[in-house]
């Protein structure tokens, strides 16, 4: 693999951990305490996954509200060969809408040949900001890390 690859993959990988590390800390503090007990809002969304790779690939993601793609996220990544689409469900941390402009870093891991699933997390510098995964068509599997943004679609 790539170094460029296994460097930013490995840096994800780290930011995930500190992600639920500190999501496992808060989860038991909010247990102790009466006030901390209401449920962390997540949004989620309907999105799909599309991947083209030849040697470097790309990534896009389109969010959807009531049947309707309102953003997206798309950005390229080194190494891998194939193709995928799926369908599944996305669950943000923050409203996508407040995401609009701004850049990410995303690691992305397919399943299966000739079908399977692919998820997509995506981080920014300091935290995990949300995840998608979705069952499709696709030919292929492999992990890829990149960056990418957030536009209205």
């Amino acid at each position: 693999m790539d170094q460029h690859v296994q460097e930013s993959l490995h840096k994800q990988q780290e930011i995930v951990q500190r992600y639920l590390e500190n999501a496992n800390a808060a989860s038991t503090a909010a247990a102790t305490t009466a006030t901390a007990r209401a449920a962390a809002t997540t949004y989620s969304y309907d999105c799909q996954v599309s991947i083209a790779a030849v040697g470097g690939g790309f990534l896009n993601v389109d969010f959807k509200k009531n049947g309707s793609t309102f953003a997206q996220f798309s950005g390229g990544f080194g190494g891998g060969v194939g193709g995928y689409t799926g369908w599944g469900t996305a669950w943000f941390n923050t409203p996508v809408e407040d995401l609009l402009g701004q850049g990410a870093a995303f690691t992305v891991e397919v399943v299966g040949v000739l079908g399977g699933t692919a998820h997509v997390q995506i981080t920014n510098a300091n935290s995990f900001i949300g995840n998608c995964s979705t069952g499709g068509v696709g030919i292929g599997g492999g992990v890829g890390a990149g960056g990418g943004t957030f536009k209205k679609s």
